[in-house]
């Protein structure tokens, strides 16, 4: 299910965004000519990004009226925008902190965090969060936590999501099922996903699948904290094969795979690399998936039938995976007190706006939640405005924000989570088990992890 491409679409979020994976490198050169931004100045700032063509310059407006503000007060700061491919990001973060060329100010992608933080890679940003016109409590502060690392601040959040289920309201009507809430169970989803899957030629090929699954860690994990697993705890033990936690991950994991290969309401692997999740969802081949608010952006182009978005279906718990991105400081740039200046109007609620307009993520900042600009986002309920909200107690993102588990903070998840997508590609192509490719990871895993972090693990029986 071109597993790495929407691997990256939501680890790399929120602009991450970049969701199709194509972000476009280069600085001025690939944005629009009313969007060109001035690089010299009294003081010259890189600012290290990703994002698709249609995010990119969003941003670039964001920066230029940051330059502008900047100017009417006698401050000039130059700017030198690097945008870089999603998939890449990582490599060139890493690569440019190696090399001593370090971005002054950069998205920071929660599951990057752990490792720059433990570096002291990081500008700490405490007293600088403390100017009263910033605001500091209109954030949410599970999101502050989680860039918070001993007791300090090194990132402010930009954008986040949950996973929700996106489901295509005109199929529900016709099959006669009730739209899902936050009352469905496993059993509730797979029997709507049942009634869902139609031949309607009689040829014996499904022509609507009832759901899409994706195969990378981020989504499945959701998955896997419904059913009370978990992959790391909360001490950052792998404790993913071991104890109890083995049956837990192998029933979930072996339920997401069973859609596929015993269900039959979900395409084959190879099926769905053909149809793209949210291009099948967009032509009317599958009735319900599972994306963050970055398939918004896609979705809201909708015209053809109404969609709505509802809470992830619950087991023994509720859960669902959230993914953040925050901008950090470099720890080694010589013009922190400018790189603030950039940093602060960015998570603005100014600069937060399109981000909340456009369906990109959920901003960062509570009161713009609160506003039209989120709740009756423009952009996303132009042909669905059956979305509009009044208030975000309704929507699914910020609901699941309360019981939202975030991405293992470790500076080893990344390469992890890679090998646990490799060797569960056979369960979901129907070859294996879940339970015999979970106790096979151990030994894979702990080739990875360093020996200290895997020692006195306790795992409850």
């Amino acid at each position: 299910m071109a597993r790495y491409f929407w691997m990256v679409a939501c680890l790399f979020l929120l602009a991450l965004p970049a969701c199709d994976g194509k972000g476009g490198g280069g600085t001025n050169d690939s944005v629009a000519n009313e969007f060109k931004l001035d690089e010299t100045g009294d003081t010259v700032l890189t600012f290290l990004m990703w994002g698709t063509p249609e995010e990119k310059s969003s941003v670039y407006a964001v920066l230029k009226e940051f330059q502008k503000q900047q100017d009417a007060k006698g401050d000039h700061i130059g700017l030198k925008v690097i945008s870089v491919d999603s998939l890449n990001y990582s490599d060139k973060l890493q690569t440019m902190f190696a090399g001593g060329t370090y971005p002054d100010v950069f998205y920071l992608h929660i599951q990057d965090f752990f490792k720059y933080a433990s570096k002291g890679n990081l500008a700490a940003l405490d007293d600088y969060v403390k100017e009263p016109d910033f605001n500091v409590g209109d954030f949410y502060p599970a999101l502050m936590e989680k860039f918070t690392f001993e007791g300090t601040l090194y990132g402010v959040p930009k954008d986040w999501t949950s996973f929700v289920l996106y489901y295509n309201m005109d199929m529900f009507d016709k099959a006669g099922l009730s739209y899902p809430d936050d009352t469905w169970t496993w059993e509730d989803f797979l029997n709507a996903a049942k009634k869902l899957t139609v031949d309607y030629n009689g040829d014996k090929k499904i022509d609507q699948y009832g759901f899409i699954i994706e195969t990378w860690a981020d989504w499945y994990n959701s998955w896997i904290m419904q059913n009370d697993g978990m992959i790391f705890d909360d001490k950052g033990n792998w404790v993913f094969s071991r104890g109890a936690n083995v049956d837990k991950n192998a029933k979930a994991i072996q339920y997401v795979a069973d859609l596929i290969n015993v269900v039959g309401v979900a395409p084959s692997i190879d099926q769905s690399k053909q149809l793209g999740g949210g291009e099948a969802f967009m032509s009317g081949r599958v009735a319900m998936c599972m994306y963050g608010r970055w398939q918004m952006l896609k979705f809201k182009k909708i015209k053809d039938f109404k969609w709505g978005y509802a809470v992830l279906p619950q087991n023994v718990k509720k859960a669902a995976t959230v993914v953040a991105v925050s901008l950090a400081i470099a720890e080694q740039s010589p013009n922190k007190d400018a790189a603030w200046k950039l940093l602060k109007f960015i998570t603005s609620f100014e600069g937060q706006i399109y981000t909340a307009e456009a369906g990109l993520a959920v901003p960062s900042r509570i009161s713009l939640v609160e506003s039209d600009h989120y709740l009756k986002a423009p952009e996303v309920i132009k042909y669905q405005p059956h979305l509009a909200m009044n208030s975000s107690k309704e929507d699914p993102f910020i609901i699941e924000l309360a019981y939202g588990k975030f991405a293992p903070a470790n500076a080893y998840w990344l390469e992890v989570r890679q090998k646990m997508d490799e060797q569960f590609d056979e369960v979901f192509l129907g070859k294996q088990q879940a339970k015999d490719v979970i106790l096979r990871l151990d030994k894979i895993i702990n080739d990875i992890i360093e020996p200290q972090a895997i020692e006195n693990v306790e795992v409850s029986e």
